[in-house]
C-alpha cells in the first residue's frame, strides 16, 4: 500500500493543510481526504515514498549486495582449492556437534 500527500482545504477555520493517507490508487487516497478530513480541495496529491529513502538510496544497497555476492563468488573460483578444504572441515565440524 502506497503513501500519498496533498495540501489541502479543510475550511476557512483550519486552512491549508498538509495531509497523507493510505492507498493503493490515486482515486482512493482522494476518496479518504475527503471522506476522513472533509478536505473541500485537494491540491498537489503525489504518492510518496515510505521510510523516508529516495530511489537512489535503494539503488545503491542493492548494487552493493551485488558487488559482495560477485566478489564471494570470484573469491570461491579463484581461491577453491583453499574453500573447499576449509568447508568440508567446518561442515565435518557441525556435524559432530548436532551428534552430542
Amino acid at each position: 500500500m502506497a503513501t500519498w500527500r496533498a495540501q489541502c482545504w479543510l475550511g476557512s477555520e483550519s486552512g491549508y493543510q498538509n495531509l497523507e493517507v493510505q492507498s493503493n490508487t490515486f482515486q482512493g487516497a482522494e476518496q479518504q481526504l475527503r471522506r476522513i478530513y472533509g478536505a473541500e480541495q485537494i491540491i498537489n496529491l503525489r504518492e510518496v515514498r515510505s521510510g523516508g529513502s529516495s530511489s537512489s538510496d535503494t539503488n545503491l544497497g542493492g548494487m552493493l549486495m551485488l558487488g559482495a555476492v560477485l566478489f564471494g563468488i570470484w573469491l570461491i573460483v579463484e581461491y577453491w582449492w583453499i574453500v573447499v578444504p576449509v568447508s568440508a572441515l567446518l561442515f565435518a565440524a557441525w556435524l559432530w556437534t548436532r551428534n552430542d
